[in-house]
């Protein structure tokens, strides 16, 4: 193609899918006007329109420290696409087609349809399956939700004991398989093979939770939990926020030591999991259940993950245009 036939729109949409597909990535130097200009077999000042396109819409800018030239610009949120910094250029985008669409004689209502079964396709190209487990179904099914909503994304959640009795089956249908902390380096063991397919999250007492907590009235709290690693991290957490409480923490398997806790502290905080056993243990009533959630800089890294893993799928599936 003639360079003056190569247009600084498609130039612009070049690097838009180079970007797209991770071949520059934030932060990077693009190539010189010069270099792209020779690459895409165009003149410089059309290269040099688009670029300065890609910088008025925010996904490019300039180098710092007055040096010439241009990097990719770091994305927004990935949970943010209303303010992202390709929402302009997708706008301007629909806009030509829609133009084009009108004076092909389409209907609008036939241009619609169009377009959103273009969406549907290359959306369902891309879909990125996403599997959480937890040890409990109750807590496997909550922050599963969580996800579900905060993702805007279906995601399967079951147990520990359901990924292992099929994790082969796991790994080919889910692309990402996302556990808590707590058991991330299990998790990671059984998966050694398809490691980078595992995802840990951190968790947090609900604000709820930690709201009860800072109401009690009295300082000696015991503090009752599943499993060893956890009675620790609230003990932990509860004196970061209350250093002046006086926390005595157990296990739910040593029924002695919940009972001589249970009657000795002054407030009885329980977590979720084990409520009703140690209610049946000690005939008390605990005075918090606590509930955990999913931290938001764990959210944030896996919306980031799900974009690099829907970027790798569909990379090979759409080449870049005029590239």
């Amino acid at each position: 193609m003639p360079k003056e036939m190569i247009t600084a729109e498609e130039i612009q949409q070049a690097v838009i899918n180079r970007i797209m597909s991770r071949q520059y990535v934030p932060g990077e130097r693009l190539p010189s006007v010069r270099d792209l200009a020779d690459q895409l077999g165009s003149n410089r000042n059309t290269v040099n329109k688009a670029y300065q396109m890609l910088s008025e819409i925010g996904v490019i800018e300039s180098l710092p420290g007055g040096r010439k030239g241009f990097q990719v610009k770091e994305m927004a949120d990935a949970n943010q696409p209303a303010n992202s910094d390709f929402a302009t250029y997708f706008y301007q985008q629909a806009v030509n087609l829609a133009w084009q669409a009108l004076a092909a004689g389409m209907t609008a209502p036939e241009t619609l349809h169009n377009l959103t079964e273009a969406v549907h396709e290359v959306y369902e190209l891309g879909e990125v399956n996403i599997a959480f487990y937890e040890c409990n179904e109750h807590d496997s099914r909550d922050m599963g939700e969580y996800l579900s909503r905060k993702l805007d994304t279906d995601v399967y959640f079951g147990t520990l004991d359901d990924l292992y009795a099929d994790i082969d089956g796991a790994v080919e249908k889910y692309d990402l398989i996302v556990t808590t902390f707590h058991h991330l380096s299990e998790v990671t063991e059984r998966l050694r093979q398809n490691v980078e397919q595992v995802v840990g999250v951190d968790t947090r007492m609900t604000p709820e939770t930690m709201l009860r907590i800072a109401r009690l009235p009295n300082p000696n709290v015991g503090l009752v939990a599943t499993l060893e690693t956890t009675t620790q991290m609230l003990k932990h957490i509860i004196y970061s926020y209350f250093p002046d409480r006086k926390v005595q923490a157990v296990t739910i398997t040593d029924h002695n030591a919940v009972m001589n806790v249970a009657q000795s502290c002054d407030h009885l905080v329980v977590t979720h999991t084990c409520a009703d056993e140690v209610r049946q243990i000690t005939r008390r009533e605990p005075d918090v259940v606590v509930n955990f959630q999913i931290d938001e800089q764990s959210i944030q890294f896996l919306s980031r993950r799900v974009h690099e893993t829907r970027t790798q799928k569909t990379a090979t599936l759409h080449p870049p245009l005029a590239s």
